[in-house]
């Protein structure tokens, strides 16, 4: 009788089981899920990767001396750069201030005399459309050999 009940026990478990599994499957086939949107494949033409020009990008300005973290054994530095025609630079160090006017070509070139130790020469430049950008550079004079 004993051994009666434990099988009886194990069948009742087992069809347990068998139901719950089955309630569920059904449970999981009724949901709905919602169609996740599908990409679209548009063919890409070449003239359409090329960048649409913008008005930002005539500001052009680039520093080609000093370069950032330059160190130097001289006081007196060359600054150079090239810039959109027209516009105004600024050169602004701890010690003083220069504005700078490129030439025709957008080329402008000027000296600088720069403290002892680390500072930080920073170039304000004012595009002819009114738009301003500011570029810092880092530069060390030092007399050691390194």
């Amino acid at each position: 009788m004993k051994a009666e009940k434990v099988i009886l026990s194990f069948v009742a478990v087992f069809v347990g089981l068998v139901a719950a599994g089955v309630a569920f499957y059904f449970y999981q086939t009724t949901k709905v899920i919602p169609p996740t949107e599908q990409q679209k494949t548009v063919a890409v033409k070449p003239e359409m990767t090329k960048p649409k020009p913008t008005a930002t990008d005539t500001n052009n300005f680039t520093i080609e001396s000093p370069k950032d973290e330059e160190v130097f054994s001289k006081k007196v530095i060359t600054i150079s750069g090239k810039a959109v025609k027209d516009a105004t630079i600024t050169v602004s160090t701890t010690d003083s201030d220069q504005v700078v006017q490129p030439a025709d070509n957008g080329d402008f070139t000027m000296t600088q005399t720069i403290p002892d130790g680390t500072s930080i020469i920073q170039f304000t430049i004012i595009f002819p459309d009114g738009t301003q950008k500011i570029v810092n550079r880092t530069v060390t004079f030092s007399t050691e050999n390194f």
